[in-house]
């Protein structure tokens, strides 16, 4: 692993698939990560994080890159959208780390602690490191995940309805007698 010799902060993003106070089990790798799925609007500056990308595989390969090099950054287009329809039109990019839970803040510079502030959906910023990898086949660059910044809220991404959704039809409805269905 081959890191860039700097950290930048991102723009602002739509957090997604966020495991950042308890790890999860990565079974390619067999560790356990932090990580994050980064939603950025089309027009958001990424020249910093795309310059400690560069950085990271050029410390590697030098000048000399790798074909099919595996770039952090995709279009959001090219994925799913009936599965993620927040994805379209936008860039996503992926971070993570193994080594320890990366520090959360809200936007006073407070710790959150609780987990439930931190959700897919709400709007954040993070510190990321890019690190050049050479694994089973695979050459790329990766993000790595060191802090974050919880900005605001957003509504939530679930294709979970909620309670209020899926019983509004019962609204004051007075209970009723089931009828006995072994009778």
């Amino acid at each position: 692993m081959t890191n860039s010799t700097r950290k930048v902060i991102t723009p602002v993003f739509r957090a997604s698939f966020v495991n950042v106070f308890t790890p999860r089990l990565n079974e390619q790798s067999g560790k356990e990560e932090y990580s994050i799925k980064m939603i950025f609007d089309k027009d958001a500056d990424l020249s910093e994080l795309k310059d400690i990308i560069k950085e990271a595989a050029r410390n590697k390969w030098g000048d000399k890159l790798p074909k099919g090099l595996k770039n952090p950054i995709k279009d959001g287009n090219t994925n799913d959208l009936d599965k993620y329809p927040e994805d379209a039109d936008k860039w996503i990019a992926n971070a993570k780390t193994t080594i320890a839970p990366p520090g959360v803040v809200d936007c006073h510079v407070q710790p959150i602690i609780d987990p439930k502030e931190v959700y897919s959906g709400c709007y954040m910023r993070a510190a990321l490191t890019a690190y050049a990898y050479d694994k089973g086949g695979g050459k790329g660059v990766a993000l790595g995940l060191q802090n974050l910044m919880k900005v605001k809220d957003g509504e939530p991404l679930s294709s979970r309805a909620t309670a209020e959704s899926d019983f509004s039809s019962f609204a004051g409805a007075a209970a009723e007698e089931d009828e006995d269905i072994f009778g």
